[in-house]
């Protein structure tokens, strides 16, 4: 149990640890190390910034620059300036943003800058221009192909068309202009679009190399599997075929054995093949096999057996069961909740009286193994520890719960309750 002073500490030992988690992660994301963050994340945090910075750059010096040098009012100029530089940054995160807000910005512009001198580039004002093609390379970079060249194919328009419907008449200084405009922005759509290209194609390989890593993994996770299990077979599956044999054969190499004794032997040697029945189950999981155990796996119907050949050690045991057929998966959680709560009162309380019920009332099944105190003061039998934890995992899978607790007189209670309803756990179906 924790100490009460130590309690207040908790919450701000993790938020330390949350922040310093936060400050690795922004500082990976400027790192060129494609195992710590995603490219394409990376691409997007670099994309934001780099954009806002031109796009304010732009408006500080296209504002002063289409106010004065093109002579027009500078509320007009501010708004349809922070307009068209606006929808560079929209384009980041919403192509039709970006389209919808540059085509009528940049229309704008070139009607409220037509009055201007002739040394005065027009219809794109460079400033003009350069928005253009950044919202241009924006599109091409973050979206499909078609929003960089319908924004292209809108300003070739509109370089085309704006000179004889606003002023009507295009001269050689606009139809240069737009040249100029039509040519830059499609080359910068093509860069865009090739640069979006080899980073799809980084992403992919990136998304390859960690398919390739988990492969990777789950080949070693395999063969750790198979050592497990031809150590697990060496280990364990002769001394249980040796205890087989020589429990079955007792009565043969021991004349004279009492029926009691001989009755002693044929359990342990029932409990042993068992055992071996299930080893070699757990041996086909560990290697992986496809195909699923043919012998059946142990229910409701062999608690009673259960029961009776743990009786044959010496164990005071009532059972109170049910004739009730649930689901395979539900009956053989609750075998293995009977067992392993078996288990645990024949090793930590010895000599104590145990009592197995199982009820079930057509919504749960319910099972409850109590033991009283042990009666003998023995040093108990020492386990993984991991019995408890495995009969709560089998269980929380099918929707239940399982409870364990000690008694008021000194005993152990563990209950189970699963649900049987086909509603109760999709997973059985």
């Amino acid at each position: 149990m924790d100490h009460p002073h130590a309690r207040p500490q908790v919450p701000s030992a993790v938020a330390a640890a949350s922040r310093g988690a936060r400050y690795w992660r922004l500082r990976a994301l400027t790192r060129l190390d494609l195992s710590t963050f995603s490219i394409a994340r990376r691409e997007v945090v670099w994309m934001w910034t780099v954009v806002s910075v031109a796009a304010v750059a732009l408006v500080a010096v296209g504002w002063p620059v289409t106010a004065t040098g093109y002579e027009t009012h500078p509320v007009a100029a501010m708004a349809l300036t922070i307009v068209h530089c606006a929808a560079a940054i929209m384009a980041v995160r919403w192509a039709w943003a970006g389209l919808g807000a540059s085509i009528p910005a940049a229309l704008g512009l070139m009607i409220v800058t037509a009055g201007a001198a002739p040394e005065w580039p027009w219809p794109w004002p460079v400033t003009v221009l350069l928005t253009h093609c950044l919202t241009v390379f924006v599109l091409a970079l973050r979206h499909s192909w078609y929003w960089a060249a319908s924004l292209w194919l809108a300003g070739a328009m509109m370089t085309v068309l704006a000179p004889a419907l606003i002023v009507g008449d295009a001269s050689a200084s606009a139809g240069a202009n737009g040249v100029v405009l039509v040519s830059l922005s499609g080359a910068i759509a093509l860069v865009g679009v090739l640069v979006r290209l080899w980073i799809l194609s980084v992403v992919r390989m990136e998304q390859a190399e960690r398919l390739s890593a988990a492969e990777a993994g789950r080949r070693r996770e395999l063969e750790e599997r198979n050592r497990i299990a031809r150590e697990l077979h060496d280990v364990v599956a002769h001394s249980m075929s040796v205890i087989t044999v020589q429990a079955s054969t007792a009565r043969y190499r021991q004349p004279g054995l009492d029926e009691t004794i001989q009755q002693e032997f044929e359990e342990i040697a029932a409990s042993s093949r068992r055992a071996l029945s299930e080893m070699r189950g757990l041996l086909g999981i560990l290697r992986g096999h496809d195909t699923a155990p043919t012998a059946p796996m142990p229910g409701l119907s062999d608690i009673a057996e259960l029961v009776r050949s743990t009786r044959a050690s010496g164990a005071e045991i009532t059972y109170v069961g049910t004739e009730a057929v649930v689901p395979d998966a539900v009956g053989l959680t609750g075998f293995r909740v009977v067992q392993e709560a078996l288990s645990n009162a024949l090793r930590h309380a010895p000599g104590s009286a145990i009592a197995v019920t199982v009820t079930e009332d057509g919504h749960d099944l319910r099972v409850r193994i109590t033991n009283t105190a042990p009666a003998r003061s023995e040093e108990p039998t020492p386990g993984a520890r991991l019995g408890l934890a495995g009969i709560r995992e089998r269980a929380a899978a099918l929707g239940g719960t399982v409870t364990s607790r000690p008694t008021p007189d000194g005993g152990f209670e563990i209950s189970a309750t699963l649900p049987v309803g086909e509603d109760e756990h999709p997973l059985l179906a």
